[in-house]
């Protein structure tokens, strides 16, 4: 399906990943402080995993489903801040708005993440670490794109 939209830069995508990654971080460690869900020592001391409870997870989960999902849903259709701020948006490949489904198939990496099985963790780790250089090619689609059947466009 051919559209007349202009796909998206690569380098205007890294960059709204890098601040709604910024904010998200932002979101998740202000709530935990606040709340109380996870130790400061946490964030001084990474290695110490053992106080990085079922809260931390569920903080995350959070902030993927309201950054990532409800607000390019609801909010500003087909754009997270860091995309609204470049002025770049997720579209479905036939340039038709994202609706909620959409964007819960896109963005299943980011939540089955936080689902710590031994195996599964490792195949869907694997498979987010690899999805960012699917941006190289020529089409710029993420692994996330093509099974969401999304692109990402200049606005």
């Amino acid at each position: 399906m051919e559209s007349n939209s202009k796909l998206a830069s690569r380098s205007s995508r890294l960059l709204a990943i890098l601040v709604d990654g910024f904010i998200s971080f932002l979101f998740i460690f202000a709530i935990s402080i606040i709340t109380g869900v996870t130790k400061f020592s946490t964030f001084i001391n990474p290695t110490r995993v053992d106080k990085f409870d079922i809260g931390s997870s569920l903080l995350s989960i959070i902030s993927v489903i309201i950054f990532y999902i409800l607000i390019p849903t609801f909010v500003w259709k087909g754009q997270t801040v860091g995309k609204r701020w470049l002025k770049i948006a997720i579209v479905k490949n036939d340039d038709q708005e994202v609706n909620f489904r959409t964007m819960i198939i896109r963005e299943i990496f980011f939540l089955l993440g936080y689902i710590k099985i031994p195996y599964f963790s490792l195949v869907v780790g694997f498979v987010a670490f690899v999805d960012p250089f699917f941006i190289f090619s020529s089409e710029r689609r993420t692994l996330h794109d093509l099974i969401a059947k999304t692109k990402v466009i200049d606005v």
